[in-house]
């Protein structure tokens, strides 16, 4: 406290003890470390806008600890010698890898957000994978795979609806009904948008295929947080009157922001049999 009364009184200003104080309890405030918002599950940060549970206790599904989360996240950091690395650009399912390890894929209208939301699950370092981001819809044309670090794939798989491939339906539609080693899918949504015509198609057809998989809003940081959470309880009155197969719980993302990103990296390093989780209310995949 001296050394801050010494300060301001060379700078010709009288502070008393008492104020001095005050400033000095600010300034330790303001040095605390924020809360990372990568970890944070972004659905907690609208529980303040209603009063009743957003997503009811029995859907909490997945916990993760602090502690998981960092550990799900590493998996996704580039290493030397355990690298993430695009293996394969396929139209035709002739064509698909041979592998054996678990793979994850993402699935969306065009324009929806993937190449981004994959750009910033491998955290936009200079050594990951290149991946193209257009402006314009329908950039993606072929399944794009990605390996990280011979644990498990991620695949990147053309947006549906606007400048839809022809053989897109085919493909997609056959990747995901005959491939053996997905393990879940995600099916993106638009935040700011909510559920659309094309979006519920999309779901219709995942419930169809009865292959496991979980809804991802994407852009969160672009809708106002009362469209958010709007759009966000009509996507969970969905998954709870029309769906069988989707994870109760959805994941909320933005890819600018980085909200929400270490939350999922965390989810996928679990469906892939990467991380196994201690927590009592997680389910298991």
């Amino acid at each position: 406290m001296t050394r801050v009364l010494s300060l301001f009184q060379n700078l010709g200003i009288h502070v008393t003890k008492s104020r001095c104080a005050a400033i000095n309890c600010i300034r330790a405030n303001s040095n605390q470390t924020s809360p990372d918002p990568w970890s944070v599950n972004p659905i907690k940060d609208l529980q303040d806008l209603v009063a009743i549970p957003i997503v009811k206790e029995n859907y909490q599904v997945f916990n993760p600890s602090p502690r998981e989360i960092e550990q799900g996240h590493e998996l996704f950091k580039q290493r030397s010698g355990r690298e993430i690395t695009m293996i394969k650009s396929v139209v035709s399912l002739e064509r698909l890898p041979e592998q054996n390890i678990p793979e994850v894929s993402f699935v969306g209208q065009s324009n929806v957000g993937k190449s981004s939301l994959i750009s910033a699950l491998f955290n936009h370092s200079k050594d990951s994978p290149f991946i193209k981001i257009g402006k314009k819809p329908g950039l993606t044309k072929t399944l794009l795979f990605f390996e990280v670090k011979k644990l498990f794939t991620l695949v990147d798989m053309p947006g549906y609806g606007k400048k839809m491939p022809t053989y897109y339906m085919k493909s997609m539609h056959g990747y995901l009904k005959t491939r053996n080693v997905l393990c879940r899918s995600f099916l993106l949504v638009d935040s700011e948008m909510g559920l659309c015509d094309v979006d519920k198609e999309g779901l219709r057809m995942m419930e169809d295929l009865a292959k496991p998989y979980a809804i991802v809003l994407t852009k969160i940081d672009k809708p106002r947080r009362s469209v958010l959470l709007k759009n966000l309880l009509e996507v969970l009155d969905y998954i709870n009157k029309h769906t069988h197969i989707c994870f109760p719980q959805p994941f909320l993302v933005s890819s600018p922001s980085l909200s929400g990103i270490k939350y999922l990296q965390t989810f996928i390093a679990h469906t892939t049999g990467n991380l196994h989780l201690a927590s009592k209310n997680t389910e298991q995949t």
